[in-house]
């Protein structure tokens, strides 16, 4: 099996890893693995379209009312706090 990244093989083992979390997850939760599949696919493309919209926020492509809409007044703070660290990081990486 190839996994893309030149190696093959290792897809199997990632493969068992997964197929044994999502088995121990729907023994603890009580639920079928296809269940634990759905929310975990609902559960990631929220988070890829949460984090879509604050790039394009971020990036200044919507505003920050637009954003706050989208995503919430609580998600879009944390995002500005996380770019001014970032920015001040780098800031006092260049300047010391």
């Amino acid at each position: 099996m190839h996994n893309g990244d030149g190696k093959r093989g290792a897809g199997i083992k990632w493969g068992g890893v997964v197929l044994r979390e999502l088995e121990t997850l729907a023994k603890e939760r009580k639920e079928d693995v296809t269940t634990i599949i759905a929310n975990a696919v609902k559960i990631g493309i929220e988070k890829i379209r949460q984090e879509t919209i604050l790039e394009r926020y971020l990036k200044k492509f919507i505003t920050r009312e637009a954003a706050i809409k989208l995503v919430g007044v609580e998600v879009v703070r944390l995002a500005e706090r996380q770019r001014e660290a970032v920015l001040e990081d780098v800031e006092w990486g260049l300047h010391g």
